[in-house]
């Protein structure tokens, strides 16, 4: 019975990360198409403006008049391409953030335990307190370890059994 509910969770995990990357996919895709279209007309412009930067190459100001001139014939803006990807920036943070710190975002830890769990990392040997940024990964790196569980025994088991259990299923972390 505990193995058929763990296998129906992990394929509701499996299930909501597809659907979370199709959606993403899908409200992205406008964008992305939108970057395209803008960078195969810049490629388009290259010859003109190569002729333009040898025609203007010893007057820099007389140049980017003549380039700007030719954008808005060309009904094309340089910085249309980039400006669809800037809107995915926030959204890839969104995700990093949540790969970086699983036990308060996934696990939904309390601050006061990743907290002490900090602490005790440190404490073991060859850990040092200023080596890694990534202190949730290496928490559920060590935790998840047998050979470093009894540092995180004073947590108690559910906090062993929970790393554990999560490192064995998203062992990607």
């Amino acid at each position: 019975l505990f193995k058929h509910k763990l296998s129906e969770i992990e394929g509701k995990e499996s299930l909501a990360l597809i659907i979370f990357a199709l959606l993403t996919k899908m409200l992205l895709l406008p964008l992305n198409i939108k970057s395209q279209r803008s960078s195969a007309k810049m490629r388009a412009l290259n010859p003109k403006l190569e002729k333009l930067r040898k025609s203007f190459s010893n007057n820099p100001q007389r140049l980017q008049e003549e380039q700007m001139k030719l954008y808005a014939e060309e009904g094309v803006s340089p910085m249309s391409g980039c400006l669809p990807m800037l809107i995915q920036f926030p959204i890839l943070f969104g995700i990093i953030d949540v790969v970086y710190k699983p036990l308060s975002h996934i696990l939904r830890m309390s601050k006061d335990v990743i907290s002490k769990a900090k602490d005790i990392l440190f404490t073991i040997p060859g850990m040092d307190s200023k080596a890694s940024s990534y202190e949730e990964l290496m928490i559920l790196k060590y935790a998840s370890d047998p050979e470093y569980q009894s540092y995180f025994s004073e947590l108690g088991g559910e906090f062993t059994s929970k790393i554990t259990e999560f490192s064995e299923k998203n062992n990607f972390l």
